[in-house]
């Protein structure tokens, strides 16, 4: 795969969606992975690289793989852990 996905706390309105010196997409942190997929899809189709229904490729052809989000604790199993 030649385009990379990455998540990002940063402000929205600071996010450059892509960058084509590193080949990169960033994406918001707190999106779903539906919403993530839609986000990645659109940098995408911007780019002219066609897009099969329901998922995301990349100019090479090979699917792009999203970042995993780390499960968030519930704030009593943050407590009890400290």
């Amino acid at each position: 795969m030649c385009i990379t996905v990455r998540r990002s706390t940063a402000p929205v309105v600071t996010l450059m969606p892509w960058d084509p010196a590193n080949l990169t997409i960033t994406i918001p942190a707190g999106l779903s992975a539906d919403a993530a997929i839609t986000a990645v899809r659109a940098v995408l189709t911007e780019l002219a690289i066609p897009q099969p229904p329901g998922r995301a490729v990349c100019c090479c052809g090979q699917p792009v793989r999203l970042p995993l989000v780390p499960a968030q604790r519930a704030v009593e199993e943050a407590r009890v852990a400290s």
